[in-house]
């Protein structure tokens, strides 16, 4: 098949939908398809701050159409483009966008252009434009889901069925070195993160009490951003680790606070590196999280919930390791992406034909 995957913008630092969408074109590539990435400058609903000709010069200048944080595949080909329409989008059998604002350029395109695929990755509302958003379901378009949660959103607001397209772990990448037994008990890792909606504030409000039940406590943030001013000079922080899947397997518990995720990516691969799991009860966590089994679930903006879970594990070793086994086990078994790669293609395949 010839698959043209959309982006709504090009893409320079580590971003989970974008490093979803690439994995798809990857692995559609090494499966002998025709693909080609376009990253688009231009987007309905979104005012440009800065001339077109200036974001074709920056972009072209950091070499965005093929990013350094993600390695693409050699056969895809990678391109940035003006905007998503007939001019720019070559012919082909299936496209494959994700974003609300992308979808509403998708819908435009001529039927040669192939068959219009809208992957839901989030329920993309905190841009203070939901009506918007509601209504991309609403588009002449197929539309997928990375949860069950947003599938079932998508399908209310839309009226008609909505594929599956779970999202997977790359468990060549992201696995088991150290045993959970033989890690210290008192290590644990979270994402840092500027964005509200990821619950930082309250993990950070956290660090001092636990410390000071612990002296032991060792804390650690990774995230794109330089190390935050407001962390105390005993955590740990790494700026875009080039080897997540070492520092996974360097601490025991993997903490994630975010009051809202499409499928959120960490939890899960710390999951698959060993890591015990506490994170917040949300559609985003619960295709891979089932309480006391494969992970502790706390409500969202609680620092008391955080402290209670954490003391839990510290307390009991013999859960931890449970956690952290019976976790790894699942994500095995259940989220890879030879599974999702080829649900993806045999739907393709079925809407070429239907």
């Amino acid at each position: 098949m010839r698959i043209t995957v959309l982006l709504p913008f090009p893409v320079t630092k580590p971003v989970g939908g974008a490093r979803v969408m690439y994995e798809y074109a990857n692995r559609f590539a090494a499966a002998g398809h025709q693909v080609t990435i376009l990253h688009s400058l231009r987007r309905p609903f979104k005012k440009m701050r800065s001339p077109l000709w200036w974001k074709r010069l920056v972009f072209a200048c950091r070499g965005a159409a093929r990013p350094a944080w993600f390695p693409l595949d050699d056969r895809v080909n990678s391109k940035i483009v003006d905007q998503i329409s007939d001019a720019f989008v070559p012919d082909g059998d299936i496209l494959f966008s994700t974003w609300w604002q992308t979808a509403y350029a998708l819908a435009t395109l001529s039927p040669c252009k192939g068959v219009p695929v809208n992957l839901v990755q989030d329920f993309e509302n905190w841009t203070g434009q939901e009506d918007l958003v509601k209504s991309s379901y609403r588009l002449p378009l197929r539309h997928a889901a990375i949860s069950n949660w947003l599938r079932v959103l998508v399908e209310n607001e839309s009226g008609t069925p909505v594929q599956l397209l779970p999202n997977a772990i790359d468990t060549s990448i992201f696995k088991q070195v150290v045993s959970p037994a033989s890690r210290n008990h008192l290590s644990v890792l979270a994402l840092y993160s500027e964005e509200s909606r990821k619950g930082t504030r309250y993990i950070i409000a956290a660090l001092e009490p636990l410390r000071t039940q612990y002296p032991g406590l060792q804390f650690s943030f990774f995230g794109v951003y330089p190390r935050p001013a407001s962390l105390p000079e005993w955590v740990q922080y790494y700026q875009k680790p080039r080897e997540l899947s070492t520092l996974y397997n360097q601490h025991a518990i993997f903490l994630s606070a975010s009051l809202g995720e499409g499928w959120a990516l960490p939890p899960a691969e710390a999951m698959a590196c060993g890591t015990a799991v506490v994170c917040t009860n949300i559609g985003g966590h619960a295709d891979y999280t089932t309480e006391n089994e494969t992970a502790l679930l706390i409500p969202t903006e609680s620092t008391a919930a955080i402290i209670t879970a954490l003391t839990t594990l510290f307390e009991n070793n013999a859960l931890r390791i449970q956690l952290a086994e019976k976790s790894r086990e699942q994500l095995l078994k259940k989220f890879n992406w030879d599974q999702s790669v080829a649900i993806a293609l045999n739907w393709f395949d079925s809407l070429q034909k239907g």
